[in-house]
């Protein structure tokens, strides 16, 4: 299947294969199919090593940094029975974190043959054991889970990507717009996990999306448990499993209450840092006030907490498909949670979006998102969100009189008295 990184790879194939690709992402979201993928499309020979699962490979690197590169090289084509043909080589190494010596290991071995293309996979958001040290050595890049232009990709509907690139310039027909929002409504469902999504465009079968996803949680709890620390082990799943009842709430703000009834911040914090560091929950900090840069407006103790995907979140607050094509309005407010999930991974991806917050004033007012373009200011309303307070946009614009804000709905791409209506389906476009 398609994914937009392939672009940032080539980049790194063209430009700057001097540095080791980093990339990085959370458990399930493509990170090793991407990388053997594009190994096989753009260098003749590939040697790929899982350190997670296969420890007997851990020998190979118990030299470190004093690894002599040409027996390394040639220690690793025997051992996965490969090729290794200098420049036309891709070497991938997956989880190096479980190998203490394997990331100075393929440092040094990079040092030693510059014009070795390698590529280092973490399943991670922070860093890894001596990352920081050889921090220059690396091309670093992030996968996160498909983006609604991949969905489309994948389900061959990539005409309809070209209607949306070319909105800016005529808006799409009725007809085209209707056919674009059924398929939104299916990626809704489906979300953005890769093996859910290929599954679905095979079979096209909800009951199936539903089944595969309860795996997915099932699994990620697992990895969580895998590897927390003894020292968070009975903090972090509780901070976890409280994700669908802080999402509920009309004011996303996380609240330790909601994990433990006599829960403290302090207590807590280092639990949720380390579930963040998964890369399985996103955290977006709320900022003081709305005025550049932001960065310096932000209340650390303060945030959000979304999940990694909408479809691990829907089954997570234990919505059906059923529940969503049916339209029940008991799942108002989940809903609404749902689809600020989706917005959130949405304007991840989009070019112009650098870094998200939110605001709040008091108890009347919340914007969804803020994030600052070239020293501007942009607020972000998500206009279908449910019981959404209509006089929370109005407020922030006239206490901080920003030039523009972004308000995010089904209908077209239009600008009117200094807001930008962006429609959902186009968000990584505009």
């Amino acid at each position: 299947m398609y994914r937009i990184i392939m672009n940032d790879l080539m980049e790194w194939y063209d430009k700057a294969q001097d540095k080791i690709v980093f990339l990085k992402g959370a458990k399930g979201v493509g990170k090793t199919w991407t990388m053997i993928d594009f190994g096989q499309g753009f260098f003749k020979h590939l040697i790929y090593i899982d350190l997670e699962k296969d420890a007997d490979s851990h020998h190979l690197f118990k030299r470190g940094a004093k690894t002599d590169a040409a027996k390394l090289i040639a220690s690793l084509a025997i051992y996965v029975d490969g090729i290794a043909q200098e420049g036309n080589t891709l070497f991938v190494f997956d989880e190096p974190q479980y190998c203490p010596k394997a990331l100075e290991a393929i440092v040094s071995l990079k040092e030693q043959k510059p014009d070795t293309p390698i590529c280092v996979i973490s399943s991670t958001m922070g860093t890894i054991p001596n990352e920081k040290l050889y921090e220059d050595s690396f091309y670093n890049l992030t996968l996160y889970p498909m983006t609604f232009e991949e969905f489309l990709t994948a389900n061959k509907a990539q005409d309809l990507c070209k209607y949306i690139e070319n909105q800016k310039l005529e808006p799409v027909s009725p007809l085209v717009s209707d056919r674009i929002i059924e398929l939104l409504k299916e990626f809704y469902i489906v979300g953005g996990m890769p093996i859910v999504v290929l599954d679905y465009v095979k079979n096209h079968d909800f009951n199936r999306v539903d089944a595969i996803l309860k795996a997915l949680l099932i699994r990620c709890k697992e990895h969580i448990m895998k590897d927390v620390p003894r020292t968070y082990s009975v903090k972090v799943p509780k901070i976890w499993e409280s994700i669908p009842q802080q999402m509920s709430k009309d004011n996303r703000k996380f609240m330790y209450q909601y994990v433990d009834e006599k829960a403290r911040a302090r207590e807590y914090e280092k639990s949720v840092d380390w579930l963040v560091d998964t890369g399985f929950v996103r955290r977006v900090y709320r900022i003081r006030d709305g005025v550049a840069p932001l960065n310096e407006q932000v209340d650390d103790k303060s945030f959000e907490l979304y999940h990694l995907d909408h479809g691990l979140l829907r089954i997570m607050c234990g919505i059906s498909h059923s529940d969503i094509l049916s339209g029940k309005e008991e799942f108002n407010d989940l809903g609404g949670a749902l689809l600020e999930q989706l917005v959130l991974s949405e304007l991840t991806m989009n070019n112009t979006v650098k870094q998200l917050y939110f605001w709040i004033s008091g108890a009347t007012a919340r914007v969804d998102f803020v994030f600052e373009d070239d020293g501007d200011v942009v607020p972000v309303d998500v206009e279908p969100r449910i019981r959404r307070k209509a006089q929370s946009m109005k407020v922030f614009k006239e206490r901080y009189n920003n030039h523009m804000a972004i308000k995010i709905s089904l209908e077209e791409l239009g600008f009117s008295k200094g807001t930008l209506n962006v429609p959902l389906y186009g968000l990584w476009n505009f």
